[in-house]
């Protein structure tokens, strides 16, 4: 069978890692896979990168799409409601006509913000192959939200949406009218990784007529497997009889992530009187990876930044030296972090939202708390970090469910029977598409359309969107062009002050010299 998996990155995220584990899972398993990317950062063969063809025009309106719309229309007005990114889903990259997708049974869709919008998915749809959307947030479904915040509106229309403060031209429910009149009708099946998710799918205006089915992600267990907790403090740095907390995330300026929940629990965990001691004596550290805030040094607390960790072994490392792994999310899916925490062994604390409660067994292989509530973290580390026997057989727990549940083959063959049922009736019904014949051109590089085309409802508020945007983008252009006269005006005099003291240099060298020659004489 071949597959074809659509993703922005091959690398960068936890969707791409997601999508790469199904990916390499399915070619174990003797399947024809692919990656398709916007943007290719690894060597591997079996991804293959792109690039849009030249097309002036078209990408001067990318620009105002991407550039303008997009950063001073939307980036510039989220309220404090949003806790994460607002993606404006034009422009999009025709891929129909290529031949890694020409030649496949399936194309599975996943997170493909900036890399695909509702014209060139629907130009994917009018192949009729059997197309599978894996969502990794809420963003398929929505005006432009990846994470809704709680609100329910893409139930109906997205309109008056609470996370912009400044869009007198409803700017979200255009977009999902887009949505609504592409994605009709459509060869698609939704693939969820919680529960959770798939239930808000249902929901939504998009996909309440769409097939959905939940498989969970993977994670390679043979890679994440427990280690000798004292070893692994000892090999990143940290005496073996430390109490140690585990974060990690990207970015944690992202909201939704609740670093800002995190450094009030440590900082109330450490007015308990033990831990403060230990603290005190080297003994209660909080170890990050990821590109953490440098609030957490100036917040004074005892951290360990182990920065941006760019092997599986050495993230798994972290896991294995950590008493416990903190997630404090205020909005989550299937986090890859408490797959690859139980994995290793490492007990998981963690917001009751999203697929984390699908996961992490409360009293059993970790603990829940309430979103958002420093304090209830805290109480829930305070009642572990002191308690080997209940943290070693939490982890046990963890291990067995990871072992037996989300293995990378499981994953696999879930999706497999879920293409070959699709197949098999998009054959019944006479819907096949006739996959091309030869080969995927194997080149890491591919070239495909940049498409600006828009949907007929956002196609209607562009030009005054577009306007508006204009309006705001026009002195901030001005500012940094100041800015930049500024600095390049200050740099000038620096090589000016630079040249003199040469010169000055040079000339009393030269005097020195010339003094020397008259005095031999």
């Amino acid at each position: 069978m071949k597959i074809v998996h659509l993703n922005t990155y091959d690398l960068q995220g936890g969707a791409a890692q997601a999508a790469q584990r199904l990916h390499k899972g399915l070619q174990a398993k003797g399947q024809q896979s692919w990656m398709l990317v916007k943007r290719r950062s690894s060597d591997d063969a079996s991804i293959l990168g792109g690039i849009p063809q030249e097309d002036p025009e078209g990408t001067l309106t990318a620009f105002f799409l991407e550039n303008v719309i997009q950063r001073h229309y939307l980036d510039s007005h989220l309220t404090e409601l949003n806790t994460t990114i607002f993606t404006l889903p034009y422009a999009g990259w025709d891929l129909s006509v290529l031949p890694s997708i020409r030649t496949a049974d399936v194309i599975n869709l996943h997170w493909v913000a900036g890399y695909q919008s509702p014209v060139t998915l629907w130009k994917l749809f009018a192949l009729g192959k059997p197309v599978v959307w894996t969502l990794h947030d809420q963003w398929p479904f929505t005006g432009g939200c990846h994470y809704t915040a709680g609100c329910k509106k893409y139930k109906r229309d997205c309109s008056a949406c609470p996370q912009l403060d400044d869009d007198p031209f409803d700017l979200p429910a255009a977009v999902l009218r887009d949505k609504l009149e592409f994605f009709h009708g459509a060869p698609l099946t939704i693939v969820t990784p919680s529960r959770w998710l798939g239930d808000c799918a249902r929901e939504s205006r998009p996909f309440q007529d769409c097939r959905i089915e939940v498989i969970p992600n993977s994670v390679e267990t043979d890679i994440f497997s427990p280690l000798p907790k004292s070893e692994s403090k000892r090999v990143v740095g940290i005496r073996p009889e430390t109490k140690t907390l585990l974060f990690g995330a990207v970015d944690t300026k992202e909201k939704r992530k609740g670093f800002r929940v995190l450094l009030e629990t440590v900082q109330w965990c450490l007015t308990d009187p033990e831990i403060r001691k230990r603290a005190d004596d080297g003994l209660f550290n909080v170890l990050c990876f990821g590109n953490p805030s440098q609030d957490l040094k100036a917040a004074g607390l005892p951290i360990v930044n182990l920065g941006y960790l760019d092997s599986l072994e050495k993230i798994r490392l972290a896991y294995c030296a950590a008493d416990l792994f903190i997630i404090p999310s205020l909005e989550d899916n299937l986090p890859n972090t408490v797959l690859e925490s139980l994995s290793c062994g490492t007990p998981v604390i963690g917001s009751r939202v999203g697929g984390i409660p699908e996961i992490v067994q409360d009293g059993v292989n970790g603990r829940l708390v309430p979103a958002g509530d420093p304090i209830k973290l805290g109480e829930a580390i305070r009642s572990l970090i002191f308690d080997a026997g209940q943290i070693e057989g939490m982890g046990q727990n963890g291990r067995q469910l990871i072992e037996k549940e989300f293995p990378i083959p499981v994953q696999a063959m879930r999706y497999l029977a879920l293409y070959q049922d699709l197949l098999q009736k998009s054959s019944a019904d006479g819907m096949a598409a006739t996959a091309l014949s030869g080969n995927v051109d194997e080149s890491p590089v591919v070239s495909a359309s940049l498409d600006t085309g828009l949907g007929p409802h956002f196609s209607k508020i562009y030009d005054a969107v577009l306007f508006k945007a204009l309006k705001e983008f026009a002195p901030c252009i001005h500012r940094e062009l100041r800015a930049s006269e500024s600095d390049r005006a200050a740099r000038w005099d620096q090589i000016q002050e630079l040249r003199r003291i040469l010169g000055e240099r040079f000339t009393a060298k030269i005097w020195r010299k010339i003094s020397k020659l008259r005095g031999k004489r």
